[in-house]
Order: structure tokens, then sequence, then C-alpha cells
């Protein structure tokens, strides 16, 4: 947010058409938000919320309207990727975000008494730039933190929930009937899950890998095995 503000001063500084107060309004805050809400939660998203807009709006000097401004905004994108399963739906938010804000900024502008077209227009234009912002730059940074921090996001099971993974092939090829149960398993836990209010992408991913590890010895288990052909008769005790 200093470093933003730096900037805006600067540029308008050396362009005077963009005042401080319009280029403010393309400050990505809502950014944050969409992050906690995808790895921690809306509950978590909301206390974020209200809190980075308060921090920010004392930080660039600004009043109530900035921090209505931000807080309105971040908690539509908190509210927007509650349920995030696809990357497109940070940039459908994103846009959302930006169109709000530009209803907000030209509402701030003319409660600011600055009725100028050239001010309206340029805080139409940043409000939505800033919006779009927000979900471009949160779809180049989830799978950064699910790889530096080891979250796993709805988006993530998602790609593992395809059967087309090589270690699900591996399976299916080495461990015929414990793909099979795998994924008759995944059926059942889904819908178990959906009927008490648990994660059913979480539960059905989880199915499906429970049993991984029988491809190392597959003919150890009884569903793999051929009549009359258990390994275990002949190990040794030890």
């Amino acid at each position: 947010v200093l470093l933003y503000k730096v900037v805006a001063e600067e540029v308008a500084r050396g362009f005077p058409i963009f005042t401080i107060q319009a280029l403010l309004f393309a400050l990505p805050v809502p950014l944050g938000a969409i992050l906690v809400s995808v790895f921690q939660g809306l509950e978590v998203a909301i206390a974020f919320s209200l809190i980075i807009s308060a921090l920010a709006s004392i930080v660039l000097d600004g009043g109530v309207e900035l921090f209505l401004y931000f807080s309105i905004g971040s908690l539509l994108a908190a509210y927007g990727v509650r349920h995030c399963r696809e990357r497109m739906v940070l940039i459908k938010t994103g846009i959302k975000v930006g169109a709000l804000n530009m209803v907000m900024a030209v509402s701030i502008q003319i409660l600011w008494g600055n009725p100028y077209v050239t001010t309206g227009a340029i805080s139409l234009v940043a409000g939505f730039v800033g919006g779009s912002l927000v979900g471009i730059i949160a779809t180049g940074f989830l799978p950064l933190i699910e790889m530096l921090f080891g979250f796993t996001t709805d988006i993530k099971l998602l790609e593992l929930s395809s059967l087309d993974q090589p270690i699900l092939k591996d399976l299916m090829v080495k461990a015929p009937g414990t793909y099979h149960h795998s994924v008759v398993v995944s059926t059942m836990v889904e819908a178990s899950a959906e009927s008490i209010g648990a994660n059913p992408l979480l539960a059905k991913v989880s199915a499906y890998y429970h049993d991984i590890g029988k491809i190392k010895k597959p003919l150890y288990f009884v569903e793999n095995q051929q009549k009359g052909d258990n390994r275990h008769e002949k190990l040794a005790p030890s």
C-alpha cells in the first residue's frame, strides 16, 4: 500500500490529469481477501477484509469512504471465491469487483465534491482496473502459494481427481481390484460427506488414493490374488 501510494504520487506529479484520489481506486486491496478465502475459508476472510481495509485507509490518509470502498470490494471478492473450483472463477470475481468499484468510485468522487468529467472517467477506469487486477494476480499466486506452503485447494483436488493421473493409471494396471474398489468407495464417501456437511470433493479424492500403497505389492491383497495363490502362505513368520 505504501509503495503504491508513492507511485501514485509520482504519477500524479508527472501527469496532473491523474489525481492521487482517482488513482487510489486502482489499489487491489481485495486480493488478500481472495487468497484468504480460498485457503482459510470465508469466515476468516471476512475478518481479514475488515482489518486490511482499515489499515489501508489509515495508511492512505483516507476516511470512512475509502474504508467502505476497500471493505465492500474485499467482502464481495471473498464471497465470490468461497467455493472456487475453477481458476476462471477468480477472473469473473475480479470483474465483478471491478464493476462494483466503478460505482463506488464515482459515488465517492461526487461525495468529495469532484464532479469533473475527467476525474470521474479516470476513477471509473481505475476502479475497474483495480478489480480486474485482483482476479488476474490471484490466478498467478494460487499455484505458487500451494507449492510453497503445501496448501491443497479445491482446484488442486479437482486436478487430483482426474482418473488420468499417472499414479491412478498405474494402480489400474497393477491392482485392478483395488482400483475398482477405490472408485466405488469414492462414490459412497462423496455422498456421505454431502449428507453431513463435510467437503465431498476432499472425501472423494481421498478415497481414490487411500489404497495407493498397494501398487508396490498388489498380489499380497486378496482382491488381486488368483484363486489359490496367497503370497502370505509362502512368507516366513519373521
